[in-house]
């Protein structure tokens, strides 16, 4: 049971950041364009790059889950999506922060799949809906909550 609950922790956990860079853009569109020096439309675009690489990204993500394991595969586009987090941070142009957006979408892309491949392996089949409406449930607490579960 401690290796279910790991399991289940750290990909809660991602699951989370990942919901979390979903909407984050929305959190900081003020600010970040007001710094940046951005447009509504540069902003809009910088923001659906994200969603554009996450879903071009689904096709191989869902063939490399099935050859190589979630363990491998999640792990790996976390280590991407923290790249992209950097380049983001560090950009000090719109291409920059799209650029960074990008490679965010992918290394998020898998986080939901990988998850529930690794459930169906580490949890009974009786457990699977379970874990993964709690899944869903924890990692959907981000900015776009309610305001008493995010006071900034």
């Amino acid at each position: 049971m401690p290796n279910r609950l790991l399991i289940f922790v750290l990909f809660s956990s991602a699951y989370f950041l990942s919901f979390f860079y979903r909407s984050a853009n929305a959190v900081i569109a003020p600010d970040l364009a007001r710094e940046m020096s951005l447009s509504a439309a540069q902003l809009g675009l910088m923001t659906s790059v994200f969603f554009a690489t996450f879903a071009l990204a689904q096709l191989p993500i869902g063939v490399a889950l099935d050859r190589v394991g979630p363990r491998q595969v999640t792990s790996t586009l976390l280590f991407i999506g923290a790249a992209g987090s950097l380049v983001f941070a560090g950009a000090t142009s719109f291409g920059g922060l799209t650029l960074g957006r990008g490679v965010i979408g992918v290394g998020m892309a898998g986080v939901l799949m990988g998850s529930l491949k690794a459930f169906s392996a580490w949890f009974p089949v009786h457990r699977i809906a379970t874990v993964s409406g709690l899944l869903v449930g924890i990692g959907s607490t981000g900015p776009s909550s309610p305001p008493l579960l995010w006071p900034c």
